[in-house]
């Protein structure tokens, strides 16, 4: 038997095979990008695990944390008393108020006494005294003493209070039973 030849003379046979193949290549292409299309919708709207810290954020240190003693070292009448109020206006905690103890006489504006548990308080106390100087006794307790001196005038301006805020969000715990 014969085959039936086209105009082109090529085989109506092999025309026929030619076409399904690229009927065939061409639905596996569309298959393939439909398959890579979902697969990027999936990707991208799988939730991705975000940035965290371990760390516990810390409260900052306010005067109503602080205890000072209040000390004259001065020979004006009354230094220390007025210097406690006001600090005591701005909230720190006076425990005690009277001539300096140590009998120094301070020309700075102040000495602010601490020890090395008094270390954050004496901090907090310098910005509100600036001029101050800081001297570590190495004392036991955070009480610190704020020993005025000759060139006092008052307290320096109150402080902007930066509060710290946490950018990450804490990592999630995970507990071992045994």
């Amino acid at each position: 038997m014969s085959q039936a030849v086209d105009d082109d003379d090529r085989p109506y046979r092999r025309r026929r095979q030619r076409r399904a193949t690229i009927v065939i290549a061409v639905v596996l292409l569309g298959l393939a990008g439909a398959f890579y299309y979902a697969s990027t919708y999936f990707r991208d709207t799988a939730p991705k695990p975000k940035p965290c810290t371990t760390e516990v954020p810390v409260a900052p240190l306010t005067p109503r944390d602080v205890s000072i003693n209040v000390y004259n070292s001065t020979n004006r009448n009354g230094l220390a008393a007025a210097v406690a109020k006001q600090a005591g206006a701005r909230g720190f905690k006076i425990k005690a108020v009277g001539n300096d103890p140590k009998g120094a006489s301070v020309k700075q504006v102040a000495q602010i006494r601490f020890g090395p548990e008094g270390e954050a308080s004496a901090k907090l106390l310098k910005t509100h005294v600036p001029q101050a100087v800081l001297v570590n006794d190495k004392r036991k307790g955070d009480t610190i003493d704020l020993a005025v001196g000759q060139s006092w005038k008052a307290l320096g301006k109150v402080p902007v209070v930066v509060t710290p805020t946490q950018t990450l969000r804490p990592c999630p715990t995970v507990t071992v039973q045994q």
